[in-house]
């Protein structure tokens, strides 16, 4: 087995370690190491193997993802985890210092003279002005644990926009959690928007604690989380889209709905949330 990667459960499909050396920008320190394990191909009933991958984490050490899988990009999982970083890094970031760095980037964006696309800059009706501090954490609910498995199968069963069935890929990370996986296997699915991934997944333990959410789903450019505590109403809901505002903007600039009022409206009550930076 490969330094610092843990053992494997016996049951896997076929399926590759994914290296440091493999990324052009790989801290010196793991080059050696390898980052996460990922299937060959689709698995069959991902969900299901997802949900009992997660569940052996504490005997395994190794975190599941379900990784979208693109017919037309086969090598993709192998060359999209682009900055890999040690534990120390990414445990040194404060999730409120990472929101507001965040939020401050989107700020200077928008009052920038140097003009810049429509689309990506907050417009009417968005939040604007200094850090306004975190939302409140949800009620208690749903277990989260459980929740995040039962959207693992929910995913396993998705058919993408032409009624097909989603199919997804696995991995596997040496983390102590979802959010932790990201920036540890040097996920660099939002780097159109940042390429300190360290950010996000400071602000997603944050969500954990607050919402119960978890990281099930990941895409190239594109994020699946199950939330067991979400917002129950609209006032703290706005709070919490803020949030995603700075983690995501393209949510509420590209997304489906037409005002930032209407993308808040639809976080109360909803178990789970999705973000895509374009």
């Amino acid at each position: 087995m490969t330094p610092h990667f843990p053992a494997l459960p016996d049951d896997l499909p076929p399926g590759r370690l994914v290296l440091a050396d493999e990324s052009d920008w790989a801290p010196p320190g793991l080059h050696g190491t390898a980052l996460l394990w990922v299937s060959d191909a689709p698995v069959r009933d991902a969900g299901e193997v997802w949900a009992r991958l997660r569940g052996a984490h504490a005997q395994t050490g190794l975190v599941p993802l379900l990784l979208e899988h693109d017919d037309d990009h086969p090598d993709a999982w192998v060359g999209r985890w682009s900055f890999p970083e040690p534990a120390e890094v990414l445990d040194a970031v404060d999730p409120e210092t990472a929101l507001r760095s965040l939020w401050d980037d989107l700020q200077d964006d928008a009052g920038s003279d140097a003009g810049s696309d429509a689309d990506e800059v907050p417009g009417a009706g968005e939040p604007s002005g200094p850090w306004p501090g975190l939302a409140r954490p949800g009620q208690a609910g749903e277990d989260p644990e459980a929740l995040a498995d039962a959207f693992a199968r929910h995913l396993q069963d998705d058919v993408d926009p032409y009624g097909r069935p989603r199919p997804w890929r696995l991995g596997l990370v040496p983390a102590p959690d979802g959010a932790g996986a990201l920036t540890l296997a040097g996920w660099d699915g939002p780097c159109n928007h940042t390429n300190d991934t360290e950010l996000v997944s400071a602000v997603l333990r944050s969500w954990a604690d607050r919402f119960g959410a978890r990281v099930v789903g990941v895409g190239t450019d594109m994020l699946l989380v199950s939330v067991a505590r979400p917002p129950q109403d609209l006032e703290h809901a706005r709070a919490l889209a803020v949030e995603h505002f700075a983690v995501c903007p393209d949510n509420v600039w590209q997304g489906s709905h037409d005002t930032f009022d209407e993308y808040a409206h639809a976080l109360v009550g909803t178990h789970a949330w999705s973000f895509w930076w374009d």
